[in-house]
C-alpha cells in the first residue's frame, strides 16, 4: 500500500479513505497522440549555417573491427586489467559522497590534478602545478579549445606534413590558415622565418604522427628560442610517448619552456582504453583561467566519478604496474613485427624500428601504390594505412603505416605472411601489365 502510495497510483482524502489516483503515473509520462498526418507532406526548411559550420569536414579513420592486423592507434585493450579497474570503480561509487556526486570545477577533480601533475613532471620532465591542469576528454578537445580560443580567422598556424588530421581539421575549423612544416631526420623543421606573425604551432616531438621521428633535444631548444623571439605559442602533442623502448628520453619541450611558451596535452585513453576519454592540457598560467571558463560554458567539467576513479587506479599504483606490464609486451610486438618483416617482406616493405609509440612505418621498395596494397589488405582483414592520408602539401614515399601494440604475436606473423603475399600477387600482375604494354 505504501508503495503504491509512494509512485502515486493512489492517493489519500481526509476524512474520506485511500482511493485510486485519478491521474495515473503513467499518463504523466506520455504526451497525448496527434492524429497521423501525411510524412511526405512535410517541408523542411532551409538552415541557415555559420561560417564555422561551413569549415568543419570529417577526418577520423575507423579501424575495421575484423582486422586481423595491423591496427593502428589501439592499445591492447584484452591485456587491460578490466578487473582491478571494476573493483576500483565500484569501491569509489560505493564511497562516493554527495559532494562527489554534485559536481566539481571546470578544470577538474583536483586530487586528480594532483596525480597528472606528478606523473608530468616524473615521466615527461614537465614543469607545472596542478593549477595548470584542465582535465577534458581527448587530446582532440584540447586541440579545438586551442583553436577556438587562441586563433582569429586568417591567423597563421604551423602544422606538421604528413601529421595529424584531427590536428588540420580543428584549426581550419577556426579558419585559421594552416601551413605546412615539412619533417627531417631531426623531426618538425620549420625556418626560422616560418615562425613570423605565427599564431601557433603545432607538433608532435616526442614520437611524430605518422612518421615515428623522436625530435632531437637541439631542433627543440631551437624551436624554443624561436617561438619566444615571434610570440608562437606551441602545441605539443604528447599522445604516446609514455611506451619508449630504446634510446635515451628526451625532456617535454614544457619542460625546456622558460617563457610560457608551450601547451602540453597528454592524454589516458591510448596508455588504458580509448572508450575511457579522460586526458588533460598543461597550460601557461596566463591561460588557464579562459581555458577554464570555456570547459564551464560548454561542457562544465568532466564527469567527476569517472576522474575520482581514475585518480585511485592512479595513486593505488595499478596505473604504473599497467604501464611497465605494457611497454614490456610492446616491446616484444615490436621485435616480432621487425623479425618476421625481415625474412617475408624484405624486398617489399622497409619497417623502421621506432624509439617509442604504437604503431611504425613501412616504406614500399617498388613502385606498387601504397592506397592499392591497402585495399587489397583490406580485403584479407589486414589494416595498413597510407602514408599519404596524413599528408597534405608535401609528397612522401610510398609507405604505410602499420600498427603492432593492439596485435598478438602470432597475428603480426599471420599479418606479415599475408601482406607479403599480396605484395607478390601485386608484383606479379604489374609485371605482367609492363609486358603487354611493350
Amino acid at each position: 500500500m505504501d508503495e503504491l502510495r509512494a509512485e502515486g497510483y493512489l492517493e489519500g482524502r481526509r476524512g474520506s479513505g485511500t482511493y485510486i489516483s485519478r491521474i495515473l503515473p503513467e499518463h504523466l509520462l506520455h504526451t497525448r497522440a496527434e492524429p497521423d498526418g501525411n510524412a511526405d507532406s512535410t517541408i523542411e526548411r532551409k538552415q541557415h549555417l555559420s561560417a564555422f559550420a561551413a569549415r568543419v569536414h570529417p577526418f577520423t579513420h575507423y579501424v575495421s573491427a575484423d582486422s586481423v592486423a595491423f591496427r593502428t592507434n589501439l592499445p591492447a585493450l584484452d591485456l587491460f586489467p578490466i578487473d582491478v579497474w571494476a573493483q576500483v570503480t565500484a569501491r569509489r561509487l560505493r564511497t562516493a559522497s554527495s559532494r562527489l556526486l554534485f559536481g566539481g570545477e571546470a578544470r577538474g577533480y583536483l586530487p586528480l590534478r594532483e596525480a597528472v601533475a606528478e606523473y608530468a613532471r616524473s615521466s615527461r620532465g614537465v614543469n607545472c602545478s596542478p593549477d595548470q591542469i584542465v582535465i577534458l576528454s581527448g587530446i582532440q578537445e584540447g586541440l579545438d579549445l586551442a583553436a577556438r580560443l587562441l586563433l582569429e580567422p586568417g591567423d597563421k598556424v604551423l602544422v606538421e606534413d604528413p601529421g595529424y588530421q584531427g590536428a588540420y581539421a580543428a584549426f581550419r575549423s577556426a579558419g585559421a590558415r594552416v601551413v605546412s612544416t615539412p619533417l627531417d631526420g631531426e623531426g618538425a623543421a620549420p625556418k626560422q622565418s616560418d615562425l613570423r606573425n605565427c599564431r601557433l604551432l603545432y607538433l608532435t616531438p616526442g614520437h611524430q604522427y605518422p612518421m615515428g621521428t623522436a625530435m632531437s633535444l637541439a631542433r627543440r631548444l631551437q624551436l624554443l628560442a624561436w617561438a619566444n623571439k615571434y610570440e608562437t605559442l606551441i602545441f605539443e602533442d604528447d599522445y604516446d610517448s609514455e611506451f619508449r623502448f630504446s634510446g635515451r628520453p628526451v625532456p617535454a619541450l614544457q619542460g625546456l619552456d622558460r617563457c610560457g611558451s608551450v601547451i602540453f596535452a597528454g592524454s589516458f585513453n591510448k596508455v588504458m582504453f580509448p572508450s575511457l576519454r579522460m586526458a588533460y592540457l598543461i597550460l601557461p598560467q596566463n591561460l588557464v583561467g579562459v581555458f577554464a571558463r570555456t570547459k564551464a560554458l560548454t561542457t562544465r567539467h568532466h564527469p567527476l566519478l569517472d576522474q575520482a576513479a581514475l585518480c585511485d587506479f592512479i595513486e593505488q599504483g595499478h596505473f604504473g604496474r599497467h604501464l611497465r606490464r605494457m611497454r614490456k609486451i610492446y616491446e616484444e610486438r615490436l621485435s616480432a613485427l621487425l623479425e618476421s618483416s625481415r625474412l617475408h617482406l624484405g624486398q617489399y616493405l622497409d619497417i623502421s624500428s621506432v624509439e617509442a609509440g604504437l604503431q611504425t612505418i613501412g616504406l614500399i621498395r617498388n613502385r606498387l601504390c601504397a592506397e592499392d596494397v591497402a585495399q587489397r589488405a583490406a580485403a584479407e582483414h589486414i589494416d595498413v594505412v597510407p602514408l599519404s592520408r596524413y599528408c597534405r602539401s608535401v609528397s612522401v614515399p610510398e609507405g604505410l603505416q602499420l600498427g603492432f601494440a593492439a596485435v598478438h604475436e602470432e597475428q603480426i606473423r599471420a599479418g606479415v605472411l599475408k601482406l607479403a603475399r599480396i605484395f607478390e600477387s601485386m608484383e606479379k600482375t604489374a609485371k605482367r601489365s609492363n609486358s603487354a604494354r611493350v
